[in-house]
């Protein structure tokens, strides 16, 4: 556990390095000069990704040259892209929960807390420049014009080369790969007919091809004690569908559906039950940063031949 915790903090450290986006590049080389680092959009990067050699800082009072023509480098090295069977079941689980848990911590605080937003720049604030065949250069922001930007396969800016304002986050963004971690309350029926609540956690992980609307793949792990102190363990694995489609300033709400299957092992039992589950409910997020969203939910699955009720909370990183 521990080897797993130093391995996502030493590769998760931030960068002062951001990247703009090439479409984003090629909007500044349209705009007028003097104005282009008004509002740029960044994306902030990771410590031991490619980083460009320093550049000549300038200051608040640079003056602003344009109308230069500089020819585009040859090209050059290229770079990187960088007791009984419910106990025993339930105590394995737990150490699967603790590594999903550490593993959420970890990208909450890297992936999560990543600046993803606007800033505002020195029109000559240096933007380094890679081509196509790793070719390298810069360029003050206010000299690239649009043969440059479409050249360019990569532009970077960095923090301390020039005056450096944040301006605003961009919006949560959910498109791409999601992990989900979550932890609450569920009902967990027993070969015995009780229906006592206990414990349930919830790892997903999957991907949005659009802002609202997600498939993933979905392992819940849950357990609890008898009244006569035998353990039950429960684990379900879906495909779930998730649709997010109401948003209210930093509230999002939605709804989920799955399907799939699971299993039960109750201590005195020699093997498994299984059983097909469908289930669904309520979704609900708040808006944390561009990355990152708490997730809370609520629904009812169908599973052992039995309806049961859960509440759980965590966190979702894009």
């Amino acid at each position: 556990m521990v080897a797993v915790a130093a391995a996502l903090l030493a590769s998760g450290c931030l960068s002062t390095t951001h990247v703009i986006p090439r479409g984003e590049l090629e909007a500044l080389a349209r705009r007028p000069p003097e104005a282009r680092g008004q509002r740029v959009r960044v994306l902030q990067g990771f410590e031991g990704d490619d980083e460009p050699p320093p550049a000549p800082a300038v200051g608040s009072n640079t003056s602003v040259v344009v109308g230069v023509s500089v020819p585009l480098p040859v090209p050059g090295p290229a770079i990187g892209h960088g007791g009984g069977l419910g106990s025993a079941k339930a105590e394995k689980a737990r150490w699967w929960l603790v590594v999903a848990a550490v593993t959420a911590v970890g990208l909450a605080a890297t992936e999560g807390a990543r600046y993803d937003g606007w800033v505002a720049l020195h029109p000559m604030h240096p933007v380094h420049l890679y081509g196509p065949g790793g070719e390298y250069a810069w360029r003050p922001l206010a000299q690239i014009d649009p043969q440059t930007a479409a050249w360019a396969r990569k532009a970077f800016v960095r923090e301390g080369e020039g005056p450096w304002t944040r301006l605003a986050r961009a919006p949560l963004d959910r498109r791409g790969l999601t992990y989900s971690m979550l932890v609450g309350v569920a009902r967990l029926p027993s070969a015995d007919g009780s229906e006592d609540r206990g414990f349930l956690g919830h790892i997903q992980v999957g991907g949005f091809p659009g802002q609202g609307v997600g498939v993933l793949l979905d392992v819940a792990m849950g357990w609890r004690a008898t009244a006569s102190g035998r353990t039950v363990y429960d684990t379900r694995t879906a495909g779930e569908l998730e649709l997010l489609p109401v948003q209210a300033g930093i509230l999002h709400l939605g709804a989920f559906g799955q399907a799939g299957f699971a299993t039960r092992f109750e201590d005195g039992l020699k093997s498994g039950d299984n059983s097909v589950l469908f289930g669904g409910g309520a979704l609900l997020q708040l808006e944390l940063t561009t990355r990152l969203a708490v997730t809370g939910r609520a629904g009812v699955s169908f599973v052992h031949d039995e309806s049961a009720s859960e509440i759980t909370v965590g966190v979702s990183i894009y």
